[in-house]
């Protein structure tokens, strides 16, 4: 009999090995996502000279002077925000180059135009600098996750020429490239819905890598658990759409082998409301979830968010989008935002939609509530605790990028949205049933949205008004009893008191109210 169970369990190891289902259990966190440059500059020695740096921040293209010093002197404030995890962009070192496009003097301040990727970029600090801030982080309780690029290097043409270093030993420019570490097919015709065409040519102008090539392999491989051994607790891998879904899962198994992190990946969605794209998209994700062993950004959740709260549609389509659930392999890991540097802030898509600024505020905190209280693994964009925002109108949109990455100029503790923010990232810590619990939908028309999340005994009631003030009156799990702001197992978290009884409960809704409610088993 010993020696049957011995043997179960060496089965059930390596079982577990072969399925890892994403590695670390991030379910219960509160992400902040900073881009490094924009966020604090914390060591002005380290700042680049020339013609790459925008000394006064007038040109939104080049470096602004944001360090992992400045995050390190920032801990303490995005601890009391709530947040358990920190998001940064790359910290690799990148192309120094300045690169023309037209009118636009642009430089890679945003990481993401990688040069070495065993290296540290030097204009955000040292491999000790880097060290400091996982260990202070993890001293405060905050988990830090790194942005990582699988699928390309920096501009072709111009500057370095995509060029490609390990550890300071040139292996290729895209002009010389001998053993093949770029494809070398052209560019992607965002117009043909095919993996080849998306996975296997340049995005935009930037050298695609040929994982193919064992020795891309084993180089992505090294330099990612290389930066795995400094300590991080996740990694996020940029533009995951473009990458073989074979090569991903490839990937990921290596480091899941020797690390237990956690890894998520941008899988960009199409249009929300465009049946191709829409259907592609799905068809991607689907495939993607359960083929790569990897987690993603929820980026058809976000679309609908921003479809009924920015652009003042049903909210109906968020029910709509959560039916995408019911085909993926765990949704509960995916992770949640509103907006992020990609794309206009949240408060700017409404602005543009004909909010006032005021309203945009109000829409916003709706949204931010939103994802802090449903399934998946909530995401913040630095700077939205404070509103911040630009509504110039860029290419990408009003507020698109370089819009979208303004430096933080706000670090108060003392607003209502703010505390808000703490208080249901502390719930999401407290109540399972937020991250892991099973969702239904109590009430749901164009302006009133109520739904409630169960697991194992513990309840979370939501409910938010985008119109005119209304009623509401449904039947809920929550056990019967007053719901008011106290440190009880049974509480108000947000919103009004309310009285359940006999499994009902009533109350009304002001537009922009929103309510939470918590019964945690004890």
């Amino acid at each position: 009999m010993r020696t049957f169970l011995i043997i179960c369990i060496i089965i059930i190891f390596f079982l577990c090995r072969l399925n890892p289902a994403y590695a670390k259990d991030f379910t219960g966190e509160t992400i902040y996502f900073i881009v490094i440059d924009r966020f604090a500059d914390g060591d002005p020695g380290n700042n680049p000279t020339g013609k790459i740096f925008s000394q006064d921040k007038s040109e939104w293209k080049l470096y602004w002077g944001g360090d992992l010093e400045g995050i390190i002197d920032r801990l303490p404030y995005i601890k009391s925000l709530g947040a358990t995890a920190i998001w940064i962009t790359p910290v690799i070192e990148n192309t120094e180059d300045l690169y023309i496009y037209g009118d636009e003097k642009i430089a890679a301040y945003h990481g993401y135009w990688g040069k070495d990727f065993k290296r540290i970029n030097p204009y955000f600090g040292t491999m000790e600098t880097f060290d400091k801030l996982v260990k202070y982080a993890h001293n405060m309780g905050i988990k830090i996750i790194l942005d990582i690029v699988l699928n390309h290097t920096s501009p072709t043409g111009q500057g370095c020429d995509g060029a490609i270093y390990d550890n300071g030993v040139l292996k290729a420019t895209y002009s010389k490239d001998p053993e093949g570490w770029f494809h070398h097919k052209g560019i992607t015709d965002f117009t043909i819905l095919s993996e080849s065409e998306w996975e296997d040519k340049n995005l935009f102008d930037l050298a695609d890598l040929n994982q193919e090539n064992s020795d891309v392999d084993k180089y992505l491989k090294d330099f990612a658990l290389m930066w795995a051994d400094r300590g991080i607790d996740a990694f996020r891998i940029d533009t995951v759409r473009h990458v073989p879904c074979k090569y991903i899962k490839s990937f990921a198994s290596e480091i899941y082998a020797k690390k237990d992190i956690f890894i998520f990946g941008e899988w960009s969605f199409g249009n929300f409301r465009n049946k191709e794209d829409r259907e592609f998209a799905e068809k991607g994700i689907i495939k993607f979830s359960w083929e790569s062993d990897i987690s993603v950004i929820d980026f058809n959740l976000q679309k609908a968010i921003t479809d009924v709260l920015a652009e003042n549609k049903s909210f109906t389509l968020i029910t709509e989008a959560l039916k995408l659930d019911e085909k993926v392999k765990d949704p509960s890991s995916w992770i949640t935002c509103v907006d992020n540097h990609d794309m206009p802030r949240f408060i700017s898509t409404a602005i543009a939609n004909g909010a006032t600024e005021g309203e945009g505020k109000k829409k916003f905190e709706m949204a931010i509530y939103l994802i802090m209280t449903s399934r998946g693994i909530p995401c913040i964009y630095y700077g939205s605790e404070q509103f911040i925002h630009n509504d110039t109108p860029s290419a990408w949109g009003v507020g698109g990028e370089p819009y979208n990455r303004q430096m933080m100029n706000n670090f108060s503790t003392t607003g209502k949205f703010f505390k808000n923010i703490n208080k249901l990232a502390v719930l999401r810590q407290e109540n399972p049933a937020i991250g892991r619990g099973s969702q239904k939908t109590l009430f749901v028309n164009d302006d009133i949205y109520v739904y409630e999340r169960e697991l194992e005994g513990n309840f979370v009631l939501v409910a938010m008004n985008k119109g005119k003030s209304g009623e509401v009156n449904i039947s809920t799990l929550l056990p019967d009893g007053d719901y008011k702001l106290s440190k009880e197992k049974q509480k108000k978290v947000l919103g009004r008191d309310i009285k359940v009884k006999q499994g009902k409960v009533t109350f009304k809704l002001n537009q922009y109210e929103v309510g939470v409610w918590s019964f945690i088993k004890k």
